[in-house]
């Protein structure tokens, strides 16, 4: 948006109340002003700043920020509000109805978010997304992991790796409504992807999956060893018998301490029978011996910063939503965080069990928001190390 003042003229609000409604979207964000009274004043532009003076008492929503703003606040006289917008924002648009009554305002976005084309109707036969034989094998790491040092890539905080969770053949758990984890996952993955490169685009955010494609628990984290990255991030939805239990919760790499996290481990462990050639009478996990050796080494050296990943991230969703139930900081051995060689965390957004939390998961709204506090809590964790 052009840091030139732009004015918009409109008339004033003889009485009543102007109601806000909030409407994200993937190519910006729509406002929507709605009153019983005409609505008649004006809109100022300065910068990235929008002032908005319907004339009358505002009555802003009481919700998290959408990505594409800062904040807003209401001016002193409650009669108009002003809207800080990010970068990401490059062009105002509004209209006002014939009866004067509604009033849009399009935030337009320079770069419109991108979304993946989702769901299948049957087990499709799809190739692995990523090579599923990556294994890292530097000598370099095997001498500092040994030595219990960390991974010498990991002097530069450069490479982030987002892994949607399930995907292709694997719907993962399945709302009431039909809802497939595999779908929200991803698309709540890609907008952490798409966030972080708008706020931070120095950095490499790699995807284990960007599509609606299978890829083993083994290969996902051989992957990120691959790519040297400094963080491994798994985004899953919750699932649980009980259809009532909600909240959001974080996992790290170790031994569960509860029937809870031991249920949640058992769920998300279970999908290794997707895998090509799996026998659940002699599968025990390991690619060879050497790899369950780096693997169990690793745990111990990325615990204590892949635990404070985890309450960072924890603590960046509770405040992003403060009605949702914290269910806190959890460990767990799941499949998918063994063998990184890097600090790696799982998170759980919501319960897709749950009828109102799929219905949180299908609004666009609500995966932004999610979004959005992972990523504040990655930049929040890169700034201490």
């Amino acid at each position: 948006m052009s840091s030139v003042h732009l004015i918009f003229c409109m008339a004033v609000l003889a009485g009543g109340t102007v109601t806000t409604r909030i409407i994200p979207r993937y190519d910006g964000l729509l406002m929507e002003l709605t009153s019983d009274e005409t609505i008649t004043d004006s809109i100022t532009v300065t910068g990235y700043f929008v002032n908005v003076r319907p004339g009358n008492r505002v009555v802003m929503p009481d919700t998290y920020l959408p990505f594409w703003v800062c904040g807003w606040e209401t001016d002193a006289d409650s009669s108009g509000f002003t809207v800080e917008l990010t970068d990401a924002v490059d062009s105002l648009e509004y209209c006002l109805s014939e009866d004067n009554q509604v009033l849009l305002l399009f935030f337009r976005a320079a770069e419109p978010l991108v979304f993946p084309e989702l769901s299948w109707n049957g087990p499709p036969e799809e190739p692995f997304c990523i090579d599923s034989s990556l294994v890292y094998s530097d000598s370099s790491i095997i001498a500092a992991l040994e030595l219990g040092q960390q991974s010498p890539w990991l002097d530069d905080f450069d490479c982030i790796v987002i892994d949607p969770g399930h995907g292709g053949r694997d719907p993962g758990a399945v709302g009431p409504e039909g809802t497939y984890e595999k779908d929200r996952a991803l698309e709540i993955a890609l907008l952490v992807r798409d966030i972080l490169n708008i706020r931070r685009p120095e950095l490499e955010i790699v995807m284990t999956r960007s599509s609606d494609c299978y890829v083993s628990l083994g290969a996902r984290t051989r992957f990120a060893n691959e790519r040297k990255a400094d963080l491994f991030i798994s985004i899953h939805c919750n699932a649980a018998v009980n259809s009532s239990a909600n909240g959001f919760e974080t996992f790290f790499l170790s031994r569960a301490r509860s029937d809870d996290s031991r249920a949640v481990e058992m769920l998300e462990n279970s999908v290794i029978e997707y895998d090509e050639g799996y026998n659940t009478a002699n599968h025990d996990f390991r690619d060879d011996a050497l790899s369950f050796l780096l693997a169990d080494i690793a745990q111990n050296i990325y615990l204590e910063r892949s635990s404070s990943l985890a309450v960072t991230i924890q603590e960046s969703m509770a405040e992003r939503f403060p009605g949702s139930s914290n269910r806190g900081v959890k460990q767990a051995g799941f499949y998918v965080l063994r063998g990184a060689l890097m600090p790696s965390v799982l998170v759980e957004i919501a319960f897709i069990s749950n009828s109102n939390e799929e219905r949180m998961l299908q609004s666009l709204d609500f995966r932004l928001a999610s979004a959005e506090a992972i990523v504040d809590a990655v930049l929040a964790f890169a700034e201490k190390q």
